[in-house]
């Protein structure tokens, strides 16, 4: 089985577009790019052709996520930005550089497009914890999009009832 055939399958195990897009960048970490550094470590040409076929792979992805703010499409896009740059620093062959750069284009061209007019994210600070479902009525007066504000935060949300100080919401 090839390379991009390995990935193609992996990626039918999940049909959320988005997961499948943060599946493709685990993957062009795990084979030579730092993430924090913003550039690839791994030169090996094998890890080359996993990041490679990664990469085509996330532009066929990307027209498939629906974007819920302009800062969460702005942010993927920096992101695919960071990693495409990295990778022309290790084009020998001109034809990969400009599929590659042609490729970046049109992917964050799609993201961006996507995100445009959307709502941004902000930080909404309140002095005590307070449940999800009240700061969805105080912010939006609408109760119902408490998952929304959970869901966003999860990562820092104990209980529901009792949310950080500070949160992550859309401005609308």
């Amino acid at each position: 089985m090839d390379v991009l055939t390995a990935l193609q399958n992996m990626l039918e195990f999940s049909t959320a577009p988005l997961l499948k897009l943060q599946a493709l960048i685990k993957i062009i970490e795990q084979y030579g790019y730092n993430s924090e550094l913003k550039q690839v470590t791994n030169s090996n040409s094998d890890y080359a052709v996993v990041r490679f076929y990664a990469l085509v792979l996330i532009g066929s992805v990307v027209s498939d996520i629906e974007f819920q703010s302009s800062t969460d499409s702005r942010n993927i896009a920096d992101q695919l930005n960071d990693i495409y740059e990295s990778e022309y620093d290790f084009q020998t062959d001109m034809s990969v550089f400009e599929y590659l750069s042609e490729l970046q284009a049109q992917t964050v061209n799609i993201i961006l497009s996507d995100g445009y007019g959307l709502p941004t994210l902000t930080s909404y600070t309140s002095k005590s914890s307070m449940p999800a479902c009240s700061i969805a009525q105080q912010l939006y007066q609408d109760g119902s999009r408490t998952d929304e504000i959970i869901i966003r935060n999860n990562s820092d949300v104990t209980h529901p009832l009792f949310m950080p100080l500070t949160v992550e919401v859309l401005n609308s």
